[in-house]
C-alpha cells in the first residue's frame, strides 16, 4: 500500500475522530492548527489507526504522530516493514 492509498484512509479517520470537515485537511494539517485535536481525540485518533491499519506505535511515536502528514508516513513506514 502506497501513500496515494494510506493518505484517504488517514483522513477519514481524522474527519470521524475529530469531527472535521475533510476538506479542512490538507498536508500541513495538525494538532497545533485545529482545537478539535484534543488529548483525548489523539488517543482516539491513533486507536482507529492502529486498527485501520494493523500497525502498531510506540509511546514515543504516539506523542509524535500529530499531524496528517506525520501519520500517513508513520503508517508507510510501518507497512513496509521499516519500522
Amino acid at each position: 500500500m502506497d501513500r496515494a492509498q494510506i493518505e484517504p484512509r488517514v483522513r477519514e479517520l481524522l474527519v470521524q475522530a475529530l469531527g472535521v470537515p475533510s476538506t479542512s485537511i490538507d498536508p500541513d494539517f495538525s494538532a497545533s492548527s485545529t482545537p478539535a485535536w484534543t488529548s483525548l481525540n489523539h488517543l482516539m485518533l491513533i486507536s482507529q489507526v492502529e486498527g485501520e491499519f494493523g500497525v502498531f506505535f510506540s509511546n514515543q511515536q504516539i506523542r509524535d504522530l500529530t499531524s496528517f502528514k506525520g501519520i500517513v508516513e508513520a503508517v508507510a513506514t510501518h507497512l513496509h516493514g521499516s519500522a
